[in-house]
């Protein structure tokens, strides 16, 4: 054992080895084993002595030692190829190592997982191209195939490190890296990105959404950055601004394209996007020009960058077309196109607010006259049409910073600003002498007259209000000089319109207070002997000023403050009470002949009035004449035909006063139901003198007795006129020659005389 005392280190050695060599790969434990077996061989032959013991010790020794460095070191080698091929596997990055001629060498299974079965079709060595070609022809073939398959080559060669994304056939999206070692290998290296193109994908889907979402609103939308340039905008946008295509934006500066072309909004800026802006108007790029409502959002959010701002342009062209349309409609009259009452109160209002000396304003207030017999003979069609020609003659005269107004009916005005009193004169000759003209209805000639009444702000007033009714006061002293003029407001006319006020609350109190009176003036048999009838006559002494006021002078007064129907209701209901009270005294009660103003009438609840007095005073039936003056019948004749008619229906005698001033004509007689007919006085008075009056007299007396119409002769005053009156057959006569108006117990007084005398004879 002396002799061979080294080889127990050696043994150690080896097993020391051996146990190391459990650690190796098969190959380097194969290679183990062999370098083992030479140095045992060795170790043998030495001890056959078929070499020197020395040699065959320093063999073994370098054989062992030539182990022992080999084995640390190839072992760290393995553990490092180890670690590297967990670390690759367990990545879930794709890797893939070829070499020089493009031969797979290694890769991990996410890069076999990515080329789906495409390794199963493959045989060792794979080559780049090969498994390409295989994985594609899953997804692709002919020319795409080859197409794509050229790219994937170009790339694989260049491996320049480029990122390039790829869909794989297991529905993964892999971002790809290739670079070229030094030695020539070609090492690939992909991310899974799938997320990111799911994300991608979503947006884009949001974005399809939202464009077209945007594409459908009746909006136009502009999103663009802070330094103005367009990020997105619609369809409607573009028709609004009158682009073809978006293409016209591109390099544009968005906010100078804004300022430019939308009227009102001025220079961009930031506080006024922050106010908001309201309506505007837009000028085409293809000339049209639209209204729009633009609204504003700056955006915000980690997704946004500083200062992208978001426009909306709401179209309301239509909805301004038709507020423009609403506006005429409600401004405008629609059968002539004048201006309305609604324009005019405007107007007033703003010339209050706007006139001075330098530039006065003046309201002139217009009426027609002798239209309403156009309506009544020829239609209101008629009369349309020259209420249409009217306002174009006058349309014709108007100077600049003058607007015509119809007011309603035949009523018109006129509101003129800076005019001089000299131009307002001119002005309102020349609309006179327009309306002298005669008017067409077809082949009809008619005429109308016009009469102006001209009040000025602030020349008169400094009030609207005032200044209409300074207005109305000049044209109501023109109409009652008989129209067809012009006159300007004077203080004269207001003292007189306060005057009147007065007044009107005199006749108001004396209504409500029953401080008017009836006379009654009979009306005698031709002989003038017996009482057949009498006119109520009403009679009034104002207990303010302890004056007797004449009819003459409050009743215009009533007709104008609106109190006559009050009246003319009074004095039928007195007659009532009068009627009553002398036939409970067994008195013939006459025929009471009562006037009636043609407002009265011409009120809707006139007739329902006549019934209720009825219903309280059933005497009046058969007694109560309603009488009317005859330029009322001429003004209107299918009206008072309809009233005369309600009224016989009821019992209630009619007559037309003063018969002979008018214009009545021998139809207007026949067609309307009339009991009785009272000759004016003036044709009475020269009735003993003028051979021609008396012929005229016994006309209307024949006339009358040929329609059953009773003839009432006013104003006898002289014998001569009664005895002439006698022998042309007139039947009813009134006077002062037979009895003036007296009081209601004077007239009992003589019914009962006359009565007495009766009974005597």
């Amino acid at each position: 054992m002396g002799r061979y005392h080294w080889l127990r280190p050696v043994a150690d050695a080896v097993m020391g080895v051996y146990g190391a060599a459990r650690q190796l790969s098969i190959a380097d434990a194969l290679f183990m084993t062999v370098a083992l077996a030479v140095a045992c061989l060795l170790l043998v032959i030495a001890l056959g002595h078929a070499i020197p013991p020395g040699a065959a010790l320093v063999l073994a020794t370098l054989v062992v030692v030539g182990m022992l460095v080999y084995l640390p070191t190839n072992l760290y080698r393995s553990r490092l190829v180890r670690f590297f091929r967990e670390a690759i596997e367990s990545t879930p990055s794709a890797f893939a190592l070829y070499d020089e001629k493009d031969r797979l060498i290694a890769c991990n299974k996410s890069y076999q997982d990515a080329h789906a079965g495409a390794f199963a079709k493959l045989k060792a060595p794979i080559r780049y191209a090969e498994l390409v070609r295989a994985t594609l022809e899953t997804t692709m073939s002919g020319e795409e195939l080859e197409r794509e398959l050229r790219e994937r080559l170009r790339r694989h060669h260049e491996a320049t490190g480029e990122a390039s994304d790829r869909l794989y056939p297991n529905g993964r999206w892999l971002r790809v890296q290739k670079i070229r070692t030094v030695s020539g290998a070609n090492v690939g290296v992909a991310i899974d990105v799938t997320a990111l193109h799911e994300a991608n994908a979503a947006a884009e889907r949001e974005r399809a959404r939202f464009r077209s979402v945007a594409e459908t609103l009746p909006v136009g939308i502009w999103h663009f950055d802070g330094n103005g340039r367009t990020l997105f905008v619609n369809g409607k946008l573009l028709e609004l601004f009158g682009l073809d295509d978006v293409t016209a934006l591109v390099g544009v500066d968005a906010r100078s394209f804004i300022s430019e072309r939308v009227q009102g909004f001025g220079p961009f800026d930031r506080q006024r996007l922050d106010d908001g802006l309201g309506n505007l108007t837009i000028s085409g790029s293809d000339g049209r020009a639209c209204h729009v409502l633009v609204r504003t959002s700056e955006t915000s959010g980690p997704l946004t960058a500083a200062g992208e701002t978001i426009l909306t342009f709401i179209d309301v062209t239509q909805l301004k077309e038709a507020e423009r349309r609403i506006d005429f409609l409600a401004r405008r009259d629609l059968l002539t196109g004048a201006r309305n009452r609604a324009a005019f109160v405007d107007a007033i209002e703003t010339a209050e607010r706007t006139a001075s000396d330098g530039k006065p304003c003046w309201l002139m207030a217009m009426d027609l006259d002798g239209f309403k017999p156009i309506n009544d003979q020829y239609g209101h069609a008629a009369g349309d049409t020259v209420l249409r020609q009217l306002v174009q003659r006058i349309d014709a005269l108007r100077p600049d910073g003058c607007q015509l107004y119809r007011l309603g009916g035949d009523e018109f005005a006129i509101v003129a600003s800076g005019l001089a009193v000299v131009e307002v004169t001119l002005l309102a000759e020349a609309i006179l002498a327009a309306i002298e003209q005669p008017f067409n209805i077809g082949t009809t000639e008619v005429h109308v007259w016009i009469s102006i009444g001209i009040a000025g702000l602030p020349r008169d007033t400094t009030d609207a209000e005032t200044a209409l009714r300074y207005a109305d006061l000049a044209l109501y002293s023109v109409k009652n000089a008989g129209g067809r003029g012009y006159a300007f407001f004077t203080r004269a006319l207001a003292e007189r319109d306060l005057d009147e006020r007065v007044l009107a609350l005199d006749i108001n109190r004396a209504i409500a207070g029953d401080e008017f009176e009836l006379a009654l003036q009979p009306l005698f048999a031709s002989a003038g002997q017996r009482i057949v009838a009498a006119e109520a006559l009403l009679r009034w002494r104002n207990l303010r000023t302890r004056r007797d006021i004449p009819p003459s002078e409050f009743i215009p007064v009533a007709e104008r403050r609106g109190l006559i129907a009050r009246i003319d209701m009074w004095v039928i209901a007195r007659v009532g009470e009068i009627l009553t009270r002398w036939t409970g005294a067994d008195l013939a009660v006459p025929r009471v002949m009562v006037n009636t103003s043609p407002i009265t009438i011409d009120s809707r609840d006139y007739l329902d009035g006549i019934d209720r007095l009825l219903a309280r005073y059933p005497v009046l039936r058969n007694r109560l004449v309603i009488e009317i003056t005859e330029g009322v019948a001429v003004r209107d004749p299918q009206r008072l035909r309809a009233i005369f008619a309600e009224l016989r229906a009821r019992e209630i005698g009619t007559a037309i006063d003063d018969f002979g001033v008018g214009q009545t004509s021998v139809a207007l007689l026949r067609d309307l139901p009339i009991d009785f007919i009272r000759i004016d006085r003036s044709f009475v008075d020269g009735i003993d003198r003028d051979p021609q009056t008396l012929a005229i007299i016994r006309t209307v007396i024949r006339l009358g007795g040929e329609l059953g119409v009773q003839v009432v002769a006013k104003g006898v005053e002289t014998p001569a006129q009664l005895e002439a009156l006698a022998r042309s057959g007139c039947a009813l006569v009134q006077g002062f020659l037979l009895a003036r108006p007296e009081t209601v117990e004077t007239f009992a007084a003589r019914l009962k005389a006359s009565a007495a005398e009766a009974s005597a004879i």
